[in-house]
Formats: C-alpha cells, structure tokens, sequence
C-alpha cells in the first residue's frame, strides 16, 4: 500500500507542478522526502543465541545516500522553475534540497545541549537559553533495588553506568528571570519528589553547579536500544552496550528512552537528550527490573545518612535537627544531623536541601 501512495504521491505532484499549482506539488514532494528520510533510518538486525538471549543490535550500513538523490530532484525541480520563471517555487525546492543534504553532515561547533555552571548555586544555564535553568540531582540510595525506588517516578532519569555500579541523576529544567528565581522554583519541584522518594529509601541531594558541571564534561554518541524487540520488550537495557541511559516515563510508562557511548571532554557539559518516542511502550517497572539484574545503585555513605536524617526529621527547627561543624578552607561548609557524621557541603546545596525537605 506504501509503494501506491508514494506513485500517488509523485504522480500528482508532477500534475501540480505543471499546472501552476506549486503549493501542493510541494505537499506532494514534501510527503515523499518525508518517507524517503524514514526509509534512510538505520536498519537494526537483532539476533538471538541458543539460550533466546538478545544479543547487542548490529547496525547494517548503507552506502547509497537515498536522501542525495531526493535533494537532487528537488534541485532539478528547482532548476525547472527557474527556467519558467517562477517566483517562490524554485526557492522551495532548492532549500529543501540542501535541507537533504545537510541532514546528513556531522553536527560541528557548539552544541543547543551545552550548559555552564552558574556560580554560587545548584544551578547549570543552558548556553543558547539565557533563562532556562537545569539543576542536576543526584539519587542517593538506602536500597540496592533501582525498581523499589523508582518504579512509580514520573520524571526524566539520567542513568551513568560504569562497571556493574550506576549513578542516578534528576535533572530538573526550570525557567525564569534570575538565579534566586530558578533555585526558588527547582526546591519548590523537589519538594514533593524527595517525600515520595524518602517514602522508598531514597533521597535527594542537588550538586552544586560546578560539580554537576564536572559530571557531565563528556561527548555522547548514540546507541541502538532496541526496547521494541520480541516479546520482551526491555532486553536490550541488558544486552546494549551503553554509559549512559535517559529514561522519560509517563503514567508508568516508558514513554522515550536514548542510549549513549560517552567520553571525556573536560571543559565542556553536555546534558544529554530524550531521544525518540517509543512506539511499544513496556512499563517503567520493567526497564528499571531489567537495569537492577546488571547494575546496582551506588552504596549508601554518610550522604544518604544525613539526607535520612533531615528527611526523618521534617518539621522541627534547624537548630535541633542540623549540627554546624564550621567552614573549610575550599568554600564549603561541614554540617551534621542527629545522629550522623558531619558531611562536607556548599551553602547553595544546603539551602536547597532544607527547602526541599522542610
């Protein structure tokens, strides 16, 4: 049936085009470009051994840029309305000829996904978006079961792998004018996200800015997560060889995922994206059951001691549950809870810690 939407397709366009009628000659080419891009995608090969494991996708590679010979009709097309004299047409079809084109050249120079530090806070500013905000928190974990915890978390994840350990990030994207606007608004957002966590032996802690900066100093190169494979549709989270992993769910849902190889690029931060939405959706209790059988969360420390303590203690005065052990010579402050050991912390992560637990 595709095949005889796509004759359908340039026959009419080619009517139009004749006809003087170029808005839809351009609807037409514009729908057949669309489903060249599709047919461009990468073609993943999934293979299973004899014990029906999933193995990592394999990726067949082209080297017949489909997209180069639909930028060049466009460009001929262009071309032809030159020649009649045409006043628009030609110029569409040009620009989505190099539109074509250029969709397929490596991304170079600075990046929208770029952040900076913004000083004295928990805060990263995007680069392009002077007043959209991203703070970067980490999940400290009291449990060694990611499904326990996060099972029922509506929010974006950023799972770091290395080994058989994996770091838990939140970032949390806010907008407004100034920095005391944006830190006001990220503990407001944490607020009720840290009771629910705290509820599964898991807590909260926001990096300060130059820390969650230094975290995410790395390129990132995308992965194939095959999430709709067989009937297990959360294999690959397995099998796929990645460094880092987002995961967006929605009403339980595993709504977008992306994988990544990263890195090291010191001096520059990168969050990285979403990626696309999945079509199959399986349940974010499974992708996380999945990611508990290979990895395990970091070990509780003495952080997720203290964060415990001032979540335990919500509602009683500073001065009873928060024990001041004085300043450092690096800037930073040594504070303790009842019955913990004194950790090492800045004054913009531990306002937005009590903020946040109350």
């Amino acid at each position: 049936m595709g095949w005889i939407l796509n004759v359908v397709a340039v026959f009419v366009g080619l009517l139009s085009l004749g006809a003087g009628l170029w808005p839809i000659s351009l609807l037409c080419f514009g729908y057949i470009a669309y489903r060249v891009w599709r047919a461009t995608r990468r073609n993943r090969v999934y293979v299973k051994d004899e014990g029906k494991r999933p193995q990592p996708p394999r990726v067949r590679k082209s080297y017949f840029k489909k997209r180069y010979a639909v930028a060049g009709v466009f460009f001929i097309l262009g071309f032809i309305g030159f020649q009649e004299g045409g006043a628009y047409s030609p110029w569409v079809f040009v620009s989505i000829g190099l539109v074509l084109v250029v969709s397929g050249l490596p991304i170079r120079g600075p990046s929208f996904s770029e952040v900076k530090p913004e000083a004295n806070s928990v805060l990263l500013r995007k680069r392009w978006a002077p007043f959209s905000w991203v703070s970067l928190v980490e999940v400290k974990f009291g449990t060694s079961q990611f499904s326990r915890a996060l099972a029922q978390f509506g929010t974006e994840l950023i799972i770091a792998a290395e080994s058989e350990k994996a770091s838990v990030y939140l970032p949390v994207y806010v907008t407004a004018l100034s920095v005391p606007r944006a830190e006001s608004k990220v503990a407001e957002t944490l607020a009720p996200l840290a009771r629910t966590l705290s509820t599964r032996g898991a807590y909260l802690l926001p990096l300060d800015s130059r820390e969650a900066a230094t975290r995410l100093e790395w390129t990132l190169r995308p992965v194939d997560l095959a999430l709709e494979y067989g009937r297990d549709g959360v294999a690959s989270l397995e099998s796929a060889p990645f460094d880092v992993l987002v995961l967006a769910p929605s009403n339980h849902l595993l709504e977008s995922a992306a994988a990544y190889v990263s890195e090291p690029m010191p001096g520059t931060a990168r969050l990285p994206r979403k990626g696309r939405k999945l079509e199959s959706q399986p349940l974010m209790w499974e992708a996380l059951e999945k990611l508990g059988e290979k990895y395990v969360p970091e070990s509780a420390d003495g952080m997720t001691t203290f964060l415990g303590s001032v979540c335990a203690t919500r509602g009683e005065s500073l001065g009873e549950r928060l024990v001041n052990g004085g300043e450092t010579g690096s800037g930073t402050i040594l504070v303790g809870a009842l019955g913990t050991t004194q950790i090492e912390l800045t004054r913009p992560q531990l306002r937005t810690i009590v903020r946040a637990y109350g």
